[in-house]
């Protein structure tokens, strides 16, 4: 079984570095897929039915475009570069396949809630749903802007710097604590009771976070790798998962630090 399911993570990073390959044409079409889909929503005849589908449509398919980005800039490029031994590849395929099929299933579930399906969530839930959609597009922003300019515009200031440090793993895991602290500090009114727990969750995750900065060993790196997912699924418990992407973030980060190794190539 243990076998079979590395063989099949293999085959899927053997397919997705054959599409990255390829990124030139691909990223291109994703793109404007992307800003199809939206526009589409603006000039058709507004139905609600349609608006509805080709709103979850067109984020569906931006969640593939950055998914693809994501991944390729992430992931293919550490692989690469040396950051990722090979042996080390199938936890960080893992730690994001996870990641992405819980935004995808938020989405779907929502659909379904929209539409009438699918029950509305415990409010606990809720709250983190409807508070974390107002922040995804700052969260995607603050993910999505430092690959992009690090692998496209400055590379080997980029691989020098994640070959000195695990970024990636310190980067998420602060992101992650900044949004088990954001409903807190957007809502006064959680200070009164609630305060503890908001930012215990968000210490938990943010010093082992700036421990990698400050002591960056394949060791401490591993350590951190396995504390951040676990805080992640605490987060759940004591501040609405981080709004659900903290947690999501918590388990990526924890996937790239756990495999991160320093390279002598990125020096």
């Amino acid at each position: 079984m243990g076998r079979d399911a590395y063989s099949l993570i293999g085959s899927i990073v053997m397919w997705f570095l054959e599409l990255w390959n390829r990124r030139r044409i691909v990223l291109p079409l994703l793109f404007l897929a992307t800003l199809a889909s939206w526009m589409l929503i603006g000039v058709v005849p507004r139905t609600y039915a349609f608006v509805l589908g080709s709103f979850f449509a067109a984020i569906t398919i931006t969640v593939v475009f950055l998914t693809f980005l994501l991944l390729g800039t992430i992931v293919i490029d550490s692989i690469e570069a040396g950051f990722i031994p090979l042996e080390r590849v199938p936890r960080v395929v893992v730690g994001s396949l996870i990641a992405i099929f819980v935004v995808i299933g938020v989405l779907l579930y929502l659909a379904l809630m929209l539409v009438g399906v699918a029950p509305p969530p415990p409010l606990p839930f809720l709250f983190a749903i409807l508070n974390a959609m107002t922040v995804t597009p700052m969260v995607t922003l603050a993910i999505v802007i430092p690959p992009t300019i690090g692998y496209f515009l400055l590379r080997e200031k980029w691989r020098r710097l994640r070959a000195r440090v695990p970024f990636w793993g310190s980067y998420l895991g602060l992101l992650a604590a900044f949004l088990c602290l954001y409903p807190i500090l957007t809502l006064p009114q959680l200070w009164l009771i609630e305060w503890p727990k908001f930012f215990g969750t968000a210490g938990a995750l943010a010093l082992p976070s700036l421990f990698l900065l400050s002591y960056p060993r394949e060791g401490a790196a591993k350590a951190v790798g396995l504390i951040l997912p676990f805080i992640g699924f605490i987060s759940w418990f004591t501040c609405f998962g981080g709004m659900t992407l903290g947690s999501i973030l918590a388990i990526l980060g924890g996937a790239c630090a756990h495999s991160w190794s320093p390279s002598q190539r990125g020096g």
